[in-house]
């Protein structure tokens, strides 16, 4: 499947064969790196820091971007949950009038069924207007959180560099240098714009593939 997704992307494959060129052709300056320092406590350790900086984002999000949309979004779910009850009560109700708006059991099928069909348009409608505001408020705090990780990466906050180089960098030549430094920024600003919940998630996953490698290993 892999492969044949590389066949209907010509871009993928113009870029693997432009990475095996570059590779070749500056092979001697590229030399294998030192992953010695790299160990699942390490690893834990820099993206539970890491995750305790994006909840600070988070916040600061949170607290100074406001949401223009915020009392709508309100008041279309107040309107959801009033339908929800009245929907409700209609599926429990025999013989008593429920509310004003909807009518009572004892009208005809027909016209319950109208007001019935009216009230899931409308429940439909606003979920619908809070899921478009929702994934627009989402981009826009993901835009805002990667601009701020970026600003957390030229200023020293780097996730690779965490990982794996404890220690001083003199093995590696300055093009590995520049390469790790540039993509180290972009991958700690994108992971910082992506939430700690997912960071939460890796851990998690982290720590148990670990306690079942070590369970393995003493049998």
């Amino acid at each position: 499947m892999t492969m044949k997704a590389l066949y209907k992307n010509p871009i993928a494959i113009i870029l693997i064969v432009l990475a095996v060129a570059v590779f070749v052709y500056f092979e001697e300056q590229l030399p294998a790196i030192d992953l010695s320092n790299l160990n699942t406590a390490n690893v834990i350790a820099v993206l539970s820091y890491l995750s305790v900086v994006m909840l600070v984002v988070e916040q600061c999000i949170e607290i100074f971007v406001d949401d223009p949309n915020e009392k709508e979004k309100l008041r279309c779910k107040d309107r959801i949950a009033d339908i929800n009850k009245v929907l409700e009560k209609l599926d429990k109700a025999t013989e008593t009038p429920i509310m004003d708006e909807v009518p009572s059991i004892e009208e005809p099928e027909e016209l319950q069924t109208k007001e019935v069909a009216k009230m899931m348009k409308e429940k439909k409608e606003l979920e619908e207007f809070l899921l478009t505001r929702g994934l627009k408020r989402q981009r826009r705090t993901t835009i805002i959180a990667f601009v701020l990780g970026l600003a957390l990466s030229f200023s020293g906050l780097r996730l690779m560099s965490g990982i794996l180089f404890n220690g001083p960098e003199e093995a590696l030549s300055k093009i590995q240098i520049t390469m790790i430094q540039s993509i180290d920024i972009i991958l700690t600003a994108g992971i910082i714009a992506g939430g700690s919940g997912r960071v939460h998630r890796l851990i998690k996953r982290i720590k148990q593939a670990t306690s079942g490698v070590g369970s393995i290993s003493s049998l």
